[in-house]
């Protein structure tokens, strides 16, 4: 009998080195479960077979469990005496392909019936936005003036007898030296607007129309003479100095908020000489004619 080494002296002995077990990994499942379904000739050899229905038992009632089909039973001692129930033997057992089979079909069911129920369910959609009923209240404006010179319905000339064409003033009024209608020279037509001024007159000739209140008008005319002026009573004004033949005078004003006249003149300056008018008229809406 050899006896151990000494605990001072060295071992000798080869140093065992760890064995390491390389095992292979199954990097394709479903292909080998395809392939064991294949080649599983116990899964080939059997043919279905219905189970029986058995009878529902009323309540108070047992049933007794059929016989499994096939194979012998045997009667299993007992503890105490007695035998136990029969137990079947030799009953058909599913091999490892049908039950691969089996999972493989009910995750392939699974997965049928989940994408069934994803059709089935209705996608969230966003609400059409429907336009407001004709019924709904407009939110509160305030109204600008209204201009003549936008092309409104509605606009005319207001004034009555612009071209002198009548052969008479009226409804021209004229203070002082009363004017008087001409035929020449003329703007258009046959027929102009003379005034004779003074030192102390200016000689001159207005109209008082209806307009509306809080509008824009737009006043206009040729005149021809040494400083005529064109104007409403009260308001604005625009003249010219001595021009060799007709001018035109244009000058706009709008009415106040209780306005429903307006005066329109035109008149000449102190000792200036005569001075010619013709075509004055009054763009804008509102009943024309004079007051």
């Amino acid at each position: 009998m050899p006896t151990p080494p000494a605990s001072e002296a060295p071992d000798d002995r080869t140093a065992l080195e760890p064995i390491r077990v390389l095992r292979q990994r199954n990097t394709d499942a479903l292909a080998q479960l395809l392939d064991d379904i294949r080649q599983d000739r116990d899964y080939r050899d059997h043919a279905p077979v219905a189970a029986p229905v058995p009878d529902t038992p009323t309540d108070g009632e047992t049933e007794e469990l059929p016989a499994v089909p096939g194979g012998k039973t045997e009667e299993l001692p007992v503890l105490g005496g007695g035998t136990r129930p029969p137990r079947p033997e030799d009953r058909p057992r599913l091999g490892p392909g049908q039950r691969r089979a089996a999972v493989s079909m009910a995750v392939v069911a699974a997965a049928v019936v989940g994408f069934g129920c994803s059709l089935l369910i209705p996608s969230p959609t966003e609400a059409t936005p429907t336009a407001p009923s004709a019924s709904a209240s407009a939110a509160p404006t305030t109204a600008a003036p209204t201009s003549a010179a936008t092309g409104a319905v509605g606009v005319a000339d207001v004034l009555t007898n612009p071209g002198f064409e009548s052969g008479g003033l009226s409804p021209w009024s004229c203070a002082g030296n009363p004017g008087s209608i001409v035929s020449s020279p003329v703007h258009s037509g046959a027929k102009a607007l003379q005034g004779t001024v003074s030192s102390s007159d200016t000689a001159q000739c207005d109209q008082t129309v209806a307009v509306r209140p809080n509008t824009t008008y737009a006043l206009s005319g040729w005149v021809r003479g040494s400083n005529v002026y064109l104007g409403v009573n009260g308001g604005v004004s625009t003249w010219t100095t001595s021009p060799s033949g007709y001018s035109p005078l244009t000058v706009s004003f709008t009415t106040g908020t209780s306005q429903t006249s307006a005066t329109i003149y035109v008149h000449g300056w102190y000792a200036q000489g005569d001075y010619y008018a013709d075509d004055i008229t009054l763009s804008g809406p509102g009943s024309s004619g004079h007051t």
